[in-house]
Parts: C-alpha cells; structure tokens; sequence
C-alpha cells in the first residue's frame, strides 16, 4: 500500500521556529507581569531620605533637652544641634549649691553619624563636639560663676523608623574639658574678688532619646 504526495504532507511534523515570535511575546508578557506584582523593597522609601529634624526630651531628666536638624545620605549623616541646659534635673542637681540658681545656660554641638544599614535608620556608631556654656548666680553673694567647657564624645545608638517619623535611642561617652572660668559681680555685690573658679573638667556620659521626622 502506498501514499500520494498530498497525503504525506497531512502528516509532516510543524516546525517549531514558526512558533518562536508567538512565544517570545508571551514570555515577555509574562516577565513585565511578574516584574509589575513585585512589591517594592520595604527600604525603598528610605532612599529618598535627605535628613531629618529631631527634639530630645530626656534631656529634661538630664542635661538639658535638645533641638537639631541632621543632614546626610544613606548611610553617613551629620547633624548641629543646640541645648537648653539649665533646665535639665541632672544639670541642676551637680552645678547648683545653695543659694544658687542658673542663668540661661546653653551648648551647641555637632555630629556625625555612620548607621550600619541604608535610609539613616538602625545602629549607628559615630561622634560629637560640643561647646557648652554655663551661668550660675549665688544671691547672697551677690556673684555669677561663668564657665565654659569642650566636650568630645563617642556615642552609639539605634533607631527606629515609622514612616516619615522615628524613635531613636543612643548613649555617649567622653571628656567635658573646663576651657575658661571666671567670676563676677552681680549688681549691688562686690565680693567677686574673694571667689576663684576651680577647674571641673570631668569625664562626661549621656543617654538621648530622639523624636525626629525625615525630609
């Protein structure tokens, strides 16, 4: 028994080539598909993150509460700062005696920051420079007791991120050198001669809470 030409050809194989651009679309529709479903990473917002402003209210418990603005990229940041020091509790309980009473007091710093992870949350290590000025007033002798002091730190901490916002916490640790002291007469006294400033220079620790929003 044999077959004709025309039936042979009823029965050929097709070619799979006459098939590639039909699967080659569908391969790349179904890629930008699945490239679409992928969520964003869960740190993809922290890449557009320039810095952040942040208040420290433990200080009030400490050395003062704090207000700053830190600036930065990623992974390394910078930030200046100002204290409010007479109001903290700790302040007044190691620079007051009796019969004394703070002037306004205040130090500004600087620091920069290295957090292990990107988006400027997580640990962080890094360091500070402060200049702290304080002024304390004795009524019954009539003086004020200026000093000022230079206080380097190393510091680490953590922070957590909500969104915009975040919570962090970290502790210091440095040297808080006297740089200059003096006393003088309050008006009406005259005894600021019989005082001499003494050199309080002091290894100095710290433990901060910031409240802070990014931009």
């Amino acid at each position: 028994m044999s077959f004709d030409s025309h039936s042979s050809r009823r029965f050929r194989k097709r070619n799979p080539l006459h098939a590639a651009p039909f699967l080659l679309a569908l391969t790349l529709f179904a890629g930008t598909a699945r490239a679409d479903d992928v969520p964003p990473p869960a740190n993809a917002a922290a890449g557009t993150r320039h810095g952040s402003a942040f208040v420290d209210p433990l200080g009030f418990l400490l050395f003062g509460p704090r207000i700053g603005v830190e600036v930065g990229t990623g992974q390394m940041t910078g930030a200046l700062y100002g204290r409010w020091f007479d109001s903290g509790l700790l302040s007044r309980s190691l620079f007051l005696k009796t019969n004394d009473k703070f002037a306004f007091s205040y130090g500004v710093g600087a620091r920069g920051r290295y957090y292990l992870a990107d988006g400027m949350e997580g640990i962080s290590v890094g360091g500070a420079l402060e200049y702290l000025r304080t002024r304390v007033e004795n009524n019954v002798d009539l003086t004020a007791a200026i000093s000022t002091y230079v206080i380097p730190c190393a510091e680490a901490g953590y922070r957590m991120s909500f969104g915009q916002f975040y919570a962090g916490v970290s502790a210091a640790l440095g040297y808080a050198f006297r740089a200059s002291g003096t006393i003088e007469n309050l008006p009406g006294g005259s005894s600021a001669k019989n005082f001499v400033a003494a050199n309080e220079s002091s290894i100095y620790g710290q433990a901060s809470l910031e409240l802070g929003v990014f931009f």
